[in-house]
């Protein structure tokens, strides 16, 4: 008998394109931080250094009255302290590249999400079926990437965007928004920038490991490890910029301070090149642990 003298209907065979194939992976890497109610929790923890910010603009500008005293207080921290100026670039950059709190909110943040993000698939095979649905290891690796990015750019990036939102809202006049506009599009770049190369190491060692919790131990140890050596290295040999141009905390934030235009003394191409080095080295060990081959072995 015929597939006809079953009643088997016609299916018409139409092409999907690569995109819709690892894009649910993107969507559901971007997920992973709100699935749980720990991971909400962190999140809000997340969020905290932006909300104390946000607070001290309302007290700043009049839109929370605590008397005359406090005000004045705040507005003297604001001239004596420059990134508490929203004025100013610094404002927004020191809220993500600041060592405190910005250091532990970078830990708990891809602790929890991204560096388990390739190292869970690989526990549970999933590699295995995810290349059996027409996925290029290239493809699962950028869904993960955008996914982890975009989870990590809602505290690094959309946080500052929103404190300008807040403070451009909260001044009487035009004058806050024409004085900041200028150099708002390369703060943000710079953030931006910066999440996208700590995704990208993250996601190397979760693909690296054979465990999310080997996974999340490493990336701890390359960002509080790089950072001990570093001034280490920089008292020893009394070189200070060791510390901005060898610890990948500290080198990142050199990158974004150059490029949003914060005024820094440190070179920016030493801290580039042990970027860009760490970057090639790890993504090599990474391609080779995610080929066809060794992944389902």
């Amino acid at each position: 008998m015929t597939p006809l003298g079953l009643r088997y209907r016609r299916a018409d065979h139409a092409l999907v394109p690569a995109w819709r194939r690892w894009w649910p992976l993107a969507r559901q890497e971007f997920l992973v931080p709100f699935r749980s109610k720990v991971g909400i929790a962190v999140f809000c923890l997340c969020l905290v250094p932006a909300v104390v910010r946000l607070f001290v603009l309302m007290i700043r500008y009049g839109m929370v009255d605590f008397g005359a005293a406090a005000r004045g207080d705040v507005i003297g921290r604001s001239q004596a302290w420059a990134q508490w100026d929203s004025g100013r670039p610094e404002f927004y950059v020191e809220l993500v590249m600041g060592t405190w709190p910005g250091l532990p909110v970078l830990i708990l943040l891809t602790g929890s999400a991204t560096a388990g993000a390739i190292a869970r698939d690989r526990r549970t095979n999933a590699l295995e079926l995810l290349w059996t649905r027409g996925i290029t290891p290239f493809g699962y690796l950028l869904a993960r990437f955008c996914g982890s990015l975009g989870s990590l750019c809602l505290v690094t990036v959309a946080a500052p965007l929103a404190l300008w939102v807040a403070a451009a809202l909260m001044v009487d006049d035009w004058q806050q928004l024409t004085s900041t506009l200028p150099f708002l599009g390369s703060v943000l770049f710079a953030l931006l920038l910066v999440s996208a190369v700590w995704t990208a190491l993250c996601l190397c060692l979760s693909a690296m490991a054979s465990s999310p919790s080997q996974a999340i131990v490493l990336w701890c140890l390359l960002l509080v490890g790089s950072t001990a050596l570093a001034n280490i290295a920089a008292g020893v040999l009394r070189e200070p910029n060791l510390r901005a141009w060898l610890s990948v905390w500290d080198a990142g934030g050199t990158l974004a301070r150059h490029v949003a235009g914060v005024s820094t003394r440190v070179a920016l191409g030493p801290a580039l090149g042990f970027l860009s080095g760490l970057l090639l080295l790890l993504g090599l060990g990474a391609w080779r642990r995610l080929r066809v081959g060794e992944a389902v072995a």
